[in-house]
């Protein structure tokens, strides 16, 4: 068993591809925090994954290699492989995002581009965070390359204008829905920008647009315990929200991230797609502060370089109910991510606010 400093270099790489050829349990680590200490695992262990701790600690989740090939073979059968593939990896390989993709190429006998997401123009394949991609289309002169031939999107939600500026810029987006627990993808587009369906041998349950539940996966990559000896059961039930609408998977957003306000239940993500739609708004992030009428009160931080409050207050008073619309406002350069690109949820509670008032009607 190995314990590796996930650091994004070729030497991570290739200790990554010499033990799995060897058949040696790894264990991958975030270069920011210290190495565990060397756990007990069985032989049929291939890897240990933490997961992004976006609203708790990092947990420790056992991947065996059945799950592993699994993965890979349900994304090799709904992409498939060209003679000219190479992967670009940019995601931190601590994550299942690039460590996926490292170990897809390998076994399929593909070479993997490792760089920043500008390296792009290098590649046939990708797979970004949605900031990754909004970063590339800050830059009005960036197009697509001609031979990128899909870009999966995902480890956070996408808003729907990100998507229609990317494809606007002619790139193929395919946006994907996945865990640590799964290592990676369970229900991708077929299409770019088209709806989550799960992949070749995954089903997947969850509720109706009317009431959304806990998402469910049974799938043979899905993860056998968690380091800590927490078994995993074969229905995973999800921390996520989303229902199944005609045999595609809308996620709604985790349960833990509702906001209840005055009784009534906010996904964040919903209302972060009307304030991500609003002109002059490049990101939008959602959370809840505390208020004496209400329990909690809507709050919003915001990437935006011309931001014309009034305006804006009017569209969302239209756009969203009552109890929806943000009350407090922070205006940020850039929003607080983890290394895997999702919101830090935690950071964003912290930020200071500025109350806000709509106009009456």
């Amino acid at each position: 068993m190995a314990i590796v400093i996930a650091t994004p270099t070729h030497a991570t790489v290739h200790a990554i591809r010499a033990a799995l050829d060897a058949h040696q349990p790894i264990v991958l680590v975030d270069p920011r925090i210290p190495p565990p200490p060397p756990p007990a695992l069985d032989p049929d262990d291939a890897i240990v994954l933490f997961t992004s701790g976006s609203t708790g600690a990092p947990r420790g989740v056992v991947l065996s290699r059945a799950a592993i090939d699994a993965a890979a073979a349900a994304s090799a059968a709904h992409l498939g492989w060209r003679d000219d593939d190479r992967w670009l990896v940019c995601l931190p390989l601590f994550h299942a995002g690039g460590l996926s993709s490292v170990i897809r190429c390998h076994l399929a006998g593909k070479p993997i581009v490792l760089g920043p997401p500008t390296a792009i123009a290098e590649a046939t394949l990708a797979s970004l965070v949605p900031a990754q991609l909004a970063a590339l289309l800050d830059d009005p002169t960036w197009r697509s390359p001609r031979q990128l031939r899909a870009v999966l999107l995902g480890g956070a939600a996408a808003s729907p204008a990100l998507i229609a500026s990317a494809l606007a810029r002619g790139v193929p987006v395919l946006p994907t829905y996945g865990l640590t627990e799964t290592f990676g993808q369970v229900a991708t587009a077929r299409v770019p920008g088209g709806p989550l369906v799960p992949l070749p041998g995954v089903q997947i349950t969850a509720g109706a647009r009317e009431a959304p539940s806990p998402i469910c996966i049974r799938a043979p990559q899905l993860a056998s315990r968690y380091l800590d000896g927490a078994p995993i059961a074969p229905s995973f039930v999800t921390s996520d929200l989303g229902y199944v609408d005609a045999g595609a998977l809308v996620v709604v957003g985790r349960a833990d991230d509702i906001i209840i306000t005055g009784g009534e239940n906010v996904h964040p993500a919903q209302v972060e797609a009307v304030l991500a739609a609003t002109p002059g708004v490049r990101a939008a992030a959602v959370f809840g502060v505390a208020d004496d009428r209400w329990g909690h009160a809507i709050a919003a931080a915001l990437v935006s370089d011309h931001f014309e409050r009034d305006s804006a207050l009017a569209y969302w008073h239209r756009a969203l109910p009552a109890h929806a619309r943000p009350r407090h406002l922070a205006i940020v350069g850039e929003l607080p991510r983890l290394p895997s690109g999702k919101l830090d949820r935690r950071a964003l509670a912290t930020l200071p606010t500025i109350r806000v008032l709509y106009p009456r009607t």
